[in-house]
């Protein structure tokens, strides 16, 4: 009897073995970004790497992989003396991290604070710039958690017209009579759709960050800078 339970102890060691050697020596499992394509060691996922792992190329990332990129917390080695430590989305840094530059016998130089859109913001999570010449009585931008890429603008009023014209109560509704980017991120137009009271435009956008200038029926303008990769939400309330 124990030889039977020796036999299959041996047998269970054997393929969690074969099943790491298998992972780690895997070729099919892809790390997308280029700059890390060479050798790949850890948790795979149809094809790409999902989950904890290491990957060396041109430079070193250890750290969470979402679909082939790095994704989460992870420490990217740019060489022996540069490297940053902290969150990623999308293989670009995004959120709260650390640039470290080693020095010889003596304390490493360090830029601590956020970065947005791979950029680094300072000591506050800038994620959007955002400038209007209208006056708005509420103004709500919102970025999904995950990455996406689409913005739906809305404008609403308590009340109003849906040519933007004064009613007699005194309200108005705006719509998005244009907008555009400079730098063509804007793909296509998902959906549309205006009321008495409210107006909306979903666009699909082809990167970030994304600069998008708009013209209101009233002809007043706002800029919007969208750093970050997500699906954004974007509100405009007028009460009058």
């Amino acid at each position: 009897m124990k030889a039977i339970y020796v036999l299959v102890f041996l047998f269970s060691n054997l393929l969690n073995y074969s099943s790491i050697y298998a992972q780690q020596g895997d070729t099919s499992c892809k790390v997308t970004l280029k700059e890390l394509t060479g050798n790949y060691t850890g948790d795979c996922k149809n094809g790409l790497a999902n989950g904890k792992g290491d990957a060396k190329g041109l430079y070193h990332y250890t750290g969470s992989f979402k679909d082939g990129v790095p994704n989460g917390a992870g420490a990217y080695y740019y060489s022996d003396s540069v490297y940053y430590s902290g969150n990623f989305q999308d293989g670009i840094k995004e959120g709260k991290g650390e640039m470290h530059y080693v020095r010889k016998a003596m304390a490493d130089s360090i830029i601590k604070g956020y970065w947005s859109g791979g950029e680094f913001t300072g000591k506050k999570y800038t994620t959007y710039n955002f400038t209007t010449t209208e006056q708005f009585d509420l103004t709500d931008i919102t970025p999904s958690n995950g990455s996406g890429n689409t913005v739906t603008i809305e404008i609403g009023t308590t009340s109003g017209s849906p040519n933007g014209e004064p009613t007699g109560s005194g309200g108005v509704v705006l719509k998005l009579n244009n907008i555009i980017s400079p730098a063509g991120c804007i793909l296509k137009t998902v959906s549309r759709y205006e009321s008495s009271f409210k107006s909306y435009v979903t666009l699909e956008l082809v990167g970030f960050p994304c600069k998008l200038f708009g013209t209101l029926s009233d002809s007043q303008t706002f800029e919007l800078e969208l750093i970050k990769a997500a699906n954004w939400k974007v509100r405009f309330f007028k009460n009058k």
